[in-house]
């Protein structure tokens, strides 16, 4: 009998490939999952290195919420629907652009990096990198590199994650603030921008913080069929869209809810998905109107 070693054939080189390649299709959706977890622990970390910088520099500022824009003083602030804008550039300021929202604590020392500011899932589904060197350009009166993240430009820089609008609510249960100036619906008032957290009852069911939700294709950049949310008193949530369909893709709250941008100028569209994460209203979108 010959017993000299042989190669293997093409034929047999061919079916081992075949079969790695069989393998891989039956393996891909599995790790692609298991990335998608890590990457939604790792942004569940964010929110929550957020979360504990929002709870100290609220002790330190008597329970107030820094500035969003500072447009114009005389204008009640924080009545935009979602706030992620964390650096003003200077066509949105009056005085020296700065950092505003929740980059008042990367600007403070609360939070150590910029990266917090940044979901895992989102910046992969992002073209390009998220963060880039400041450009002076935009700014002629800033130094190089003061503003360290993406800019859009004379206009400002943005994070992944939206702060709720504190501007006009419609839970009498979340909070009991009198607010004498006409509304433009008959709404109790959370206005935290005014008040203080104080004012919610129960910080374990107010939604504070979460991915964006601004539209349909930000939400569909994130972590499909939910979002992680940061809760008034640092806790936070996987929250899953109620209505999410997987046959179809698609689900009423967070995809198909017709948001297609910054909404009315009381963005009661974007209220209406706060309340139904909090449970105070029932989908589809618009039910709270």
């Amino acid at each position: 009998m010959d017993r000299r070693r042989r190669g293997f054939t093409l034929v047999e080189l061919m079916v081992v490939v075949a079969i790695l390649a069989l393998l891989l299709t039956f393996l891909m959706p599995s790790l692609q999952r298991v990335r998608e977890i890590t990457r939604r622990a790792v942004c569940g970390t964010n929110l929550s290195s957020l979360g504990k910088a929002w709870m100290i520099y609220f002790k330190d500022n008597n329970n107030k919420t820094p500035q969003t824009h500072n447009v114009n003083p005389s204008v009640p602030d924080s009545i935009a629907q979602f706030h992620n804008m964390i650096y003003c550039g200077r066509e949105h300021t009056t005085g020296k652009p700065d950092y505003i929202n929740a980059g008042v604590l990367y600007r403070e020392g609360l939070v150590s990096g910029q990266q917090a500011y940044v979901c895992p899932t989102i910046e992969s589904n992002w073209v390009g990198p998220w963060f880039t060197a400041g450009d002076p350009n935009l700014d002629k009166n800033a130094p190089v590199n003061e503003n360290p993240w993406p800019t859009i430009e004379k206009c400002g820089t943005f994070m992944t994650y939206g702060k709720r609008r504190m501007y006009y609510y419609d839970a009498p249960q979340m909070a009991e603030y009198p607010w004498n100036e006409p509304q433009p619906r008959p709404d109790a008032n959370i206005m935290l921008w005014s008040a203080t957290i104080s004012v919610v009852k129960d910080p374990t069911g107010f939604s504070f913080m979460s991915d964006l939700f601004t539209n349909g294709e930000w939400s569909l950049m994130s972590h499909v069929p939910g979002i992680n949310v940061l809760y008034l008193d640092g806790h936070v949530n996987y929250w899953t869209d109620p209505t999410w369909d997987e046959e179809t893709g698609s689900g009423e709250v967070l995809y198909d809810n017709g948001i297609d941008g910054w909404g009315t100028p009381y963005n009661w569209e974007h209220d209406d998905v706060w309340m139904i994460i909090d449970g105070y209203h029932e989908p589809p979108v618009g039910q709270g109107k």
